[in-house]
């Protein structure tokens, strides 16, 4: 009994000791992923050039740069620019860590060449990009050793414009006027802007310059485009020297870098001031007024679109109209469109349009919309009666302090008939009986009640059908309404002095959200306190723009007429209104110009 005891207990001694054994070596043959060391953030630095960087006397066809690491190129033939600007663009071929340069075409002589790489090189593994390196060189005995910097900006936004070709062009053509140039011919240097507008030129010759920048659709290095954002600097400019110091590349022992280092590789640049140029974007407006659309609306009403303000602009009808045809002329604020609304009793009109300069215009209009394909369609339209739409100037029925009751029509009232039907009620027990209606714009298309609303109070409207008659002879429907007038406490207000610079006419102020949608628009012509009543509670921005052409409008620029976009200066900052609070802003705004 005692030896079977034993037996047991040595076969269970080994099945453990097995066991152990099993676990250690499953654990010795699990693979565990090296945890490395830290991310590689270092882009590529070039070691070698051949030929050297700033050399002269250049008469080979192609150029050898080497990397400290191995490296991909990123869409070379549009991130890397040569100037002067070649007819044939170079091929970009990787060799190891070896960038071969071939050029396709023959070299200029005695001319300085300056290769940007932008972002086109980056390392294998981890896409570091190395920004800004330049290579230079030259094909006569000397090199062009001059820089210049700037920054394009969007003249609208003031926000940074990234991918802009820049463009200097100098007074050396004779065939071309220099004004002409960028219409005409390539620049004579190019660069591009980075993602925050900045650009730089580098290996230029003591030349005055023009700078022209270039959203360049087609990418032929002309502004040929009508739709190509463009911006310009008003006078001729002057390369300067900015004195590098070249230092050593410690990232490989005791390898020297041919390059001039930027402070991407640690340089060290002396402190010294150097002039940057800001340019201000915008897209040149054709200067020619054009018709852009002539088109029956829908039945009583024509519409005409044109590029310009149109009061200039005669239309006219080249036949004999019944009294009953009622032609109504009007307008849009910016006075670009122009809308005929008219009593349908004619099937078609003979209408000229002719502004005795760029249009002259004879169109024969059909008077009846088309008819519905469907006959489901065409039945319900022949049995639906046309209203006049109304709206009035409620948010979720409730009205503004101090603002009066506005009814909005889709065209022209010409005729009110009021009945005694007439309900508004304030409050459940005060009935008021004498409603009167104003006309609150030129043509009729808005209406108010000429009765004061109180705060805390409560109002019931209810206006009957065919009280309000438009032009083409449609009339409202019943009108019902309950509103109350918002309590003062829930609204913030801003107060502020506007500063206007001298020798501007007028300048515009906008109040807009956060995201920039326009909210309240002012023109001053002095300096005066500007006011914003019962904002709601939120985020705010203050622009003005300097109105030079006094037109009531932001106005771009014409590189033809050498005039710069207006100016947009925008209050430092974004303004929060909170409820029940006095934004007094104790600082004058000092609009500079």
């Amino acid at each position: 009994m005692i030896f079977y005891y034993f037996c047991i207990m040595k076969n269970y001694a080994r099945y453990i000791t097995f066991l152990a054994v099993a676990f250690l070596l499953v654990r010795c043959a699990n693979v565990v992923t090296p945890t490395g060391g830290p991310k590689d953030e270092r882009p590529p630095v070039v070691l070698e050039a051949s030929p050297k960087n700033y050399s002269t006397n250049f008469r080979g066809r192609s150029i050898h740069l080497t990397f400290d690491e191995f490296f991909t190129l990123n869409n070379p033939s549009n991130n890397v620019l040569i100037s002067p600007p070649m007819n044939k663009k170079p091929t970009y071929r990787p060799s190891g860590k070896t960038l071969i340069i071939r050029f396709e075409e023959p070299l200029k002589p005695n001319t300085t060449y300056s290769i940007n790489f932008g972002d086109a090189i980056k390392d294998l593994h981890e896409g570091n990009v190395f920004k800004g390196y330049t290579y230079n060189f030259s094909t006569g005995d000397n090199i062009d050793t001059l820089s210049l910097k700037g920054k394009v900006t969007s003249a609208s936004t003031l926000a940074p414009m990234e991918g802009f070709v820049v463009g200097l062009y100098s007074d050396d053509n004779d065939t071309v006027p220099f004004d002409s140039l960028p219409y005409k011919v390539k620049p004579n240097y190019i660069t591009m802007t980075d993602k925050k507008g900045n650009f730089e030129f580098s290996g230029l010759a003591d030349n005055d310059y023009l700078i022209f920048a270039l959203k360049d659709n087609n990418a032929n290095l002309i502004y040929d485009l009508p739709n190509e954002e463009i911006a310009f600097y008003s006078d001729l400019v002057k390369p300067y020297y900015i004195d590098y110091h070249i230092v050593k590349d410690t990232i490989s022992n005791d390898t020297i870098a041919d390059s001039i280092v930027k402070k991407e590789i640690k340089a060290e640049i002396k402190q010294q001031e150097y002039p940057s140029y800001e340019l201000f974007s915008f897209i040149q407006e054709d200067s020619i007024q054009k018709l852009f659309k002539k088109e029956l609306v829908e039945e009583g009403l024509l519409r005409f679109v044109f590029r310009y303000p149109a009061q200039n602009v005669s239309i006219n009808a080249l036949e004999p109209l019944p009294d009953t045809f009622n032609i109504m002329q009007v307008y849009s604020a910016r006075k670009d469109t122009v809308l005929w609304y008219f009593t349908p009793c004619k099937d078609s009109l003979w209408i000229s349009i002719n502004d005795g300069v760029n249009i002259s215009d004879t169109t024969h209009y059909s008077l009846k919309p088309r008819e519905s394909v469907s006959k489901r369609k065409r039945r319900h339209e022949e049995q639906t009666i046309k209203r006049l739409i109304v709206k009035n100037n409620t948010k979720g029925n409730m009205l503004k302090p101090e603002l009066p009751l506005i009814f909005s029509f889709t065209e022209p009232v010409t005729r009110l008939q009021l009945p005694d039907s007439i309900l508004f009620i304030e409050n459940k027990d005060t009935v008021y009986k004498n409603i009167k209606f104003e006309k609150a714009d030129e043509y009729g298309l808005k209406f108010k009640i000429d009765n004061t609303l109180m705060q805390e109070n409560k109002y019931q409207l209810v206006i009957p059908d065919s009280v309000f008659f438009g032009i083409r002879g449609y009339t409202n429907d019943t009108i019902r309404l309950n509103l109350s007038v918002q309590e003062e406490s829930v609204f913030g207000n801003i107060f502020l002095i506007a500063v206007l610079p001298d020798n501007v006419p007028q300048i515009i102020i906008e109040l807009t959200t956060e995201q920039g949608k326009n909210l309240d628009k002012q023109i001053l012509t002095q300096t005066e306190e500007v006011a914003y009543w019962y904002l709601d509670p939120g985020k705010y921005k203050l622009k003005a723009t300097l109105d030079l052409d006094a037109n009531g409008e932001w106005s771009p620029g014409n590189f033809s007429k050498h005039l710069q976009p207006e100016k947009i200066v925008f209050y430092n900052g974004i303004i929060e209104v909170r409820a029940n609070w006095d934004i007094d802003i104790d600082e004058p705004w000092i609009i500079v110009k």
